[in-house]
C-alpha cells in the first residue's frame, strides 16, 4: 500500500524547471505514439491477416536495437544529450509524417510499412540512449530513480489513453488519422526541446578510445557487475516471452474475440490501464530497499497471467488478465531500469543503459517472430500460454540469487 506521505519525493523531483518542461509535451506525444502503434498493428492485420506479418513488422521496429544499441550507448556517452534528443525526436517526427501521407493517399502496402518500421527501428536505439543519459541532466542523482518512475507513469498514461483513442478514430476517420495526430503531437514536443537550456551536467573522466573498444568496455563492466548482469538476463526472458503479446493482440481482437479495431483498442487499453496502475504504484513507492524483490516477483506473476489470458474465452475476463499483465510488465521494466540507473557508474551510463534498451526493445522483436511462427502452427492461445511457462521457470532459476542481487543493486555506485 502507498503511504500518503510517500509522494513528497515526487513533488521534490518536479520542482526542477526543465524536468517539468520536458514532461509537459511528453504526455500528449506518448498518447499519440501509442495511438500510432495501434494503427500500425491494425493496418498490418488489414493488409495481411497474418500473425507472422504482425511479428515481422514489430520486429522491424524492435530488432535493429539489438545490433545498434551498443553503438548508440557509446554515442550517448560522448554526445551532448540535449542535442542528441533533438535530432532523434526530429526523425520520429518525420517518420510520422511519411506514414500519414502514404496511408492517406492509399500508397501504403505491407512492404512500405515494413520499410518505415525499419526506419524508426534504426532511430530508436539512439533516441532511447539519448533519453537514458538525458534524465540525469534534469534532476540531481539522488532523485534520478524518482524521475525514471515519473516518466514511466507518463508513458503508461499515454499507453492507457492512446490505444482507446486510436480505436475510436480508426473506424470513422481512417487509420491515417492516428498517424497525423502523432505528427502534430511530436511537432509540439520537438519544439519544446529547444526551450530547455540550463541542464545539470554529470561529470566524469573521459578516456576516449575507438568505438568498438568502448562498446567492449561497457560489455565487460555489465558482465562483471554482480547485480546488473544477472538482472538483465532475467529481463531477457521476460521481454522475449511476455512483451510480444502486445504485437499479437490484433490477431486476438479479430480471430479469437471477433471485436475488430474497437476490440483491439480495448485490449491494448486494458494493458495500458494495468501499466498505468503499476507505474503509479511504483512512483508512489519510491525507488529503494526491496525493489529487487519486487522486480523478481513480477516474472512469476507474468508467467501465471499469460496462460490465463491466452486460454480464456470471455472477453471481459481477458481484459482483466491484461490489466494484471500490464501492471507487471511496467513494474518489471521500470523497476529494472530504476535499479540499473541507480547502480551504474556515470561514466558507463550510456553504454549500460543501451544494453537495457537491447533487451527491452530487441528481445521482444525476437519473441514476436518466434511466437508469431508458433502461433501459425499451434494457434495464438497455446503459443502465448507456453511463453508463460517459460517465465515461471526463469523466476525459479533466479530466486536463489535474490540476496546477492539486492546487495549489488540497491547500494550506491562507486563513480
Amino acid at each position: 500500500m502507498i503511504r500518503t506521505g510517500s509522494w513528497s519525493h515526487v513533488v521534490q523531483a518536479l520542482r526542477h524547471r526543465d524536468h517539468r518542461r520536458f514532461n509537459a509535451t511528453l504526455f500528449p506525444a506518448l498518447i499519440s505514439l501509442w495511438g500510432q502503434r495501434t494503427g500500425i498493428g491494425w493496418l498490418t492485420w488489414e493488409l495481411t491477416h497474418s500473425p507472422t506479418w504482425l511479428g515481422i513488422v514489430a520486429a522491424a521496429d524492435l530488432l535493429p536495437g539489438i545490433f545498434l544499441s551498443p553503438f548508440a550507448g557509446v554515442t550517448a556517452d560522448r554526445a551532448v544529450p540535449l542535442k542528441m534528443m533533438r535530432l532523434t525526436q526530429g526523425i520520429i517526427l518525420a517518420h510520422a509524417l511519411m506514414l500519414a501521407v502514404l496511408t492517406a493517399n492509399g500508397w501504403i502496402n505491407v512492404w512500405i510499412l515494413l520499410a518505415l518500421s525499419l526506419l524508426t527501428g534504426v532511430n530508436q536505439p539512439y533516441a532511447i540512449a539519448a533519453r537514458m543519459v538525458f534524465f540525469p541532466h534534469l534532476v540531481p542523482r539522488d532523485e534520478l530513480g524518482t524521475a525514471v518512475t515519473i516518466n514511466s507513469t507518463i508513458f503508461n498514461l499515454g499507453r492507457a489513453v492512446g490505444p482507446a483513442l486510436a480505436g475510436l478514430m480508426i473506424g470513422p476517420l481512417g487509420v491515417a488519422s492516428v498517424f497525423f495526430l502523432n505528427f502534430a503531437a511530436f511537432l509540439a514536443h520537438w519544439i519544446n526541446l529547444f526551450r530547455i537550456r540550463a541542464v545539470r551536467v554529470e561529470r566524469h573522466a573521459a578516456q576516449r578510445r575507438g568505438m568498438l573498444a568502448e562498446v567492449a568496455e561497457g560489455l565487460r563492466y555489465t558482465a562483471r557487475h554482480p547485480g546488473i548482469g544477472p538482472l538483465l538476463l532475467l529481463l531477457v526472458v521476460a521481454s522475449m516471452m511476455s512483451r510480444p503479446l502486445g504485437e499479437l493482440l490484433p490477431g486476438f481482437a479479430d480471430e479469437v474475440f471477433a471485436r475488430g479495431p474497437q476490440g483491439l483498442g480495448w485490449l491494448l487499453t486494458a494493458m495500458g490501464v494495468g501499466g498505468l496502475l503499476g507505474a503509479i504504484w511504483l512512483t508512489g513507492r519510491a525507488p529503494g530497499k526491496g525493489l529487487t524483490n519486487v522486480v523478481l516477483s513480477t516474472t512469476l506473476v507474468m508467467g501465471l497471467a499469460l496462460p490465463a489470458f491466452a486460454l480464456v474465452e470471455n472477453f471481459s475476463m481477458a481484459l482483466g488478465f491484461l490489466v494484471i499483465l500490464g501492471f507487471m510488465l511496467v513494474v518489471s521494466g521500470t523497476g529494472t531500469q530504476a535499479l540499473m540507473q541507480m547502480a551504474v557508474a556515470s561514466a558507463f551510463r550510456g553504454r549500460v543503459m543501451s544494453l537495457y534498451s537491447v533487451v527491452f526493445r530487441g528481445m521482444p522483436a525476437i519473441g514476436a517472430i518466434v511466437l508469431g511462427l508458433v502461433a501459425e502452427v499451434l494457434g495464438l492461445g497455446l503459443a502465448v500460454a507456453g511463453a508463460g511457462v517459460i517465465c515461471v521457470l526463469a523466476w525459479a532459476a533466479a530466486l536463489p540469487r535474490r540476496g546477492t542481487l539486492q546487495a549489488a543493486l540497491e547500494a550506491p555506485p562507486e563513480d
